[in-house]
């Protein structure tokens, strides 16, 4: 049946046992990647993803910063900036419910992103489940929220005018 660790178990997972398999865990999932140990051992260019929930990371691209299953605030990364230049060509209503549509599409970019690389996992036999996650309930609650990482940031541009 499937395994359960909690994250301070599957840390143990990180390749620095060689007698241990490679774990890697997306989204509460954990797949065993030892078919890989080149790419996702210790010295592996993937090495930030074992041992650890790094769903965040998937996404962002900023595997050594984002090293965490919270996905709070990584929608930003697909927000436009705020410019009172630019944002005065809509009236504040126009502008919220502008901000809301963006937010939104930003969510859904981030969903879409996340789910590529559950569904790479999840359907490729080179990499096998074997289990789940154990977390508090509340897990989230005890994390401080995560500013977005300088690369993903640096993604970001002003809203642009609609005639432009």
């Amino acid at each position: 049946g499937p395994i359960y660790l909690t994250p301070e178990e599957l840390a143990t997972y990180d390749g620095t046992d060689e007698t241990k398999p490679l774990y890697l865990a997306i989204s509460g999932t954990i797949y065993d990647v030892s078919a890989n140990r080149r790419t996702y051992g210790p010295d592996g260019s993937y090495r930030y993803f074992t041992g650890v929930d790094a769903a965040r990371s998937y996404v962002t691209g900023c595997f050594a910063e984002d090293r965490t299953a919270d996905m709070r605030g990584v929608e930003e990364m697909y927000l436009p900036l705020d410019d009172p230049k630019v944002d005065s060509h809509w009236s504040p209503a126009e502008l919220a419910a502008l901000k809301e549509k963006e937010r939104a599409e930003a969510l859904k970019r981030v969903h879409e992103g996340l789910l590529h690389w559950v569904n790479f996992f999840e359907n490729n036999d080179k990499y096998p489940k074997v289990g789940y996650l154990k977390r508090s309930k509340n897990w989230l609650d005890n994390e401080p929220r995560r500013a977005l990482c300088k690369s993903a940031a640096k993604g970001r541009r002003k809203r642009q005018i609609p005639s432009e």
